[in-house]
């Protein structure tokens, strides 16, 4: 069965940061939902040399109510699922902990690493998402990391595609979409299509994002991301911080007909750009996609409204 034939259709959403929720509460006619990343409500504990995630109950007490009146979906920022060593333990221990007070309808996570082997025998922060060549030994790496996944919480797990910026690995035995492809093929996993990243890597490198995201299996996209960021230095960067650009809205309007099993589009942003795009340009871009998904996706299934969010306790399945 393809992930997202038996979820609901959400509609359109934005990701989920407490200076939105005024936005978000007055809005409910253009935002159906909300992307929550759990990460964003811990704080950080750092004890013996270990680092742990600890939610802060205020945060974790204000985002509850507002899912009272919106679904959620989750996405990750802190899994690491692409680390040599093993992902990061501590966010999947959170996540356990927030799936048994939240439901969800599904997870994702980015397409890369960000924790690395350090000199001793921990590891380090990069700092920065860094992506994973698109090797064999990459996918063998992966395909064990995402099929637990796909089961651990009774609902489908998604990877999303990043952003790179330097130059081509020497040693890829794939592109970007032939390795989404072998992802999608040998694993349960759904596809969280980033178009703005998608669309960064088609600039920077010089392809044409059209063509190769005809080539890509959109059956198995559940959710689109859509943003808008800078350029700096000559590269397009997803700092997600801006209006989505015309390109964009034109990738989502070639695509939408080819993806019978999408069930959501996320309007990114920053939460520092609340104030510098103000709430009428983020309620544009809302409209826009609203006018998207009327226009190819409402066929395919009802919008979800709140009273028809199931009340079942959640939890995850064991390993």
């Amino acid at each position: 069965m393809l992930p997202g034939s038996q979820l609901p259709k959400l509609g359109v959403g934005i990701n989920y940061h407490w200076d939105f929720a005024p936005l978000i509460t007055s809005n409910p006619q253009l935002i159906q939902f909300i992307e929550v990343s759990p990460d964003m409500l811990c704080e950080e504990i750092l004890a013996d040399g270990r680092r742990s995630l600890r939610f802060e109950a205020r945060k974790l007490a204000d985002l509850k109510r507002l899912t009272q009146q919106f679904p959620v979906i989750v996405h990750g920022l802190g899994l690491s699922i692409g680390s040599a060593r093993g992902w990061n333990q501590d966010y999947v221990n959170m996540l356990d902990q927030y799936a048994q007070q939240q439901q969800f309808y599904w997870h994702s996570e980015h397409l890369g690493f960000t924790l690395v082997q350090g000199d001793s025998a921990g590891e380090d922060h990069a700092g920065l998402l860094l992506p994973l060549p698109f090797t064999r030994e990459a996918l063998a790496l992966l395909e064990p990391r995402i099929q637990h996944l796909c089961k651990r919480y009774g609902v489908p797990f998604l990877i999303e595609n990043t952003t790179y910026y330097l130059p081509d690995f020497s040693g890829n035995d794939w592109s970007e979409i032939e390795f989404l492809n072998q992802l999608l093929t040998n694993t349960d996993c759904g596809l969280l299509l980033d178009l703005y990243n998608f669309y960064c890597n088609a600039l920077n490198f010089g392809f044409d994002p059209a063509y190769a995201l005809m080539q890509l299996q959109l059956d198995r996209v559940v959710e689109i991301h859509i943003a808008g960021g800078i350029t700096h230095e000559g590269f397009q960067l997803d700092v997600h911080s801006d209006l989505v650009p015309d390109a964009v809205w034109g990738l989502l309007d070639l695509i939408l007909p080819h993806t019978p099993n999408l069930c959501a589009i996320t309007y990114e942003l920053l939460e520092f750009s609340l104030p510098m795009l103000g709430e009428e340009k983020i309620l544009s871009q809302l409209t826009l996609a609203q006018t998207a998904w009327k226009k190819y996706c409402a066929i395919h299934g009802t919008h979800l409204h709140t009273n028809q969010v199931s009340t079942r306790e959640p939890g995850y399945a064991s390993c």
